[in-house]
């Protein structure tokens, strides 16, 4: 990756399926070319096994809510309302990761919701995983 761009939140997301067949990273990215997209609008995917899945580069702006791209990171969790033990564990390594190695201590995690509030993606308490983070 190049030069980081300046990150002052991230943003967690689900892919409001839970078909098995839409639990990879391809099948997302196909629903977001078929929009017109660059890309996949996020910059990572967690499958239900938990298995944490690239999707755009961290170097470009995400395509995952309107008006908060250019400074954050979006992060989907395959599923719509039941979401596996794995990929809460992945969601958590995955923020201290990313906390971490990109120094983002002052970084800020929000729901999707929380800028729309006709969504209720994640459709998970965020407070609450974010408590079990140490």
């Amino acid at each position: 990756m190049n030069k980081m761009r300046t990150i002052r939140k991230i943003i967690l997301h689900c892919s409001d399926s839970d078909l098995s067949q839409h639990d990879n990273v391809e099948t997302i990215r196909s629903w977001h070319l078929a929009r017109g997209w660059k890309d996949i609008g996020y910059h990572f995917v967690i499958t239900k096994e938990g298995r944490i899945r690239w999707g755009r580069a961290l170097g470009m702006y995400g395509a995952h809510c309107s008006g908060n791209n250019k400074d954050s990171i979006g992060i989907c969790l395959t599923g719509r309302h039941h979401f596996s033990k794995a990929q809460f564990n992945s969601l958590r390594m995955l923020l201290i990761k990313l906390m971490r190695d990109y120094q983002l201590p002052k970084t800020k995690i929000y729901g999707h919701n929380h800028f729309n509030k006709y969504k209720s993606c994640p459709n998970f308490d965020v407070e609450e995983v974010l408590q079990t983070i140490s």
